[in-house]
């Protein structure tokens, strides 16, 4: 007797994990002794120009993550070193958020009564729906660990720290700080 699928089953197919198996093909991979040898006194000093364009090289796109792997085998990984430049986070709307849906109409209606208000609007609802990463968690501290390891440290680098604690994900009032800030009208 066959078993039944669920309907995201059957919609879905095994395209999750399709998609998830195309993530890990196409995240870059170093073994630990390329990556003693030629990338862990980069993350010494990661955020310099030219640390940045070696970096680069082994990642292609500094949005990527690295996976170190074991010397004997590709497919053991032993940690992987974040990307160095990250996305901010998109969140979902919830209890009486406005969905993206409901935000169209809604623009859509005020682009019919003159569009006063439309840029505010639309920057308001970014800023609601999206949050910078915490940059100290998601970066700094993992290759602070992955340093450590290795007995090496980070060095101290003028205003690293201060651009790392700017990017924090709560501001100082608990609102989550965006990319959608002021900082970034014309």
């Amino acid at each position: 007797m066959s078993e039944s699928k669920s309907y995201d089953q059957l919609i879905l197919g095994n395209s999750l994990e399709v998609i998830l198996e195309e993530e890990r093909r196409n995240t870059p991979v170093i073994s630990e002794y390329q990556f003693q040898q030629e990338v862990l006194h980069i993350l010494q000093n990661p955020f310099g120009q030219e640390a940045l364009a070696r970096y680069s090289m082994y990642v292609g796109e500094l949005t990527k993550p690295l996976n170190v792997v074991a010397n004997d085998n590709r497919e053991n990984i032993l940690f992987t070193v974040p990307a160095l430049v990250q996305s901010p986070l998109t969140t979902i709307a919830y209890g009486s958020g406005m969905t993206a849906e409901q935000f169209m109409n809604s623009l859509s209606r005020d682009h019919e009564l003159g569009g006063r208000g439309v840029i505010e609007k639309i920057r308001n609802f970014m800023m609601a729906m999206t949050q910078r990463p915490n940059y100290l968690q998601m970066v700094i501290y993992p290759i602070q660990q992955i340093l450590a390891r290795y007995g090496y440290q980070m060095t101290q680098l003028p205003g690293v720290e201060q651009q790392a604690v700017a990017t924090r994900s709560l501001a100082a009032d608990g609102v989550p700080a965006t990319s959608f800030s002021d900082e970034y009208d014309d």
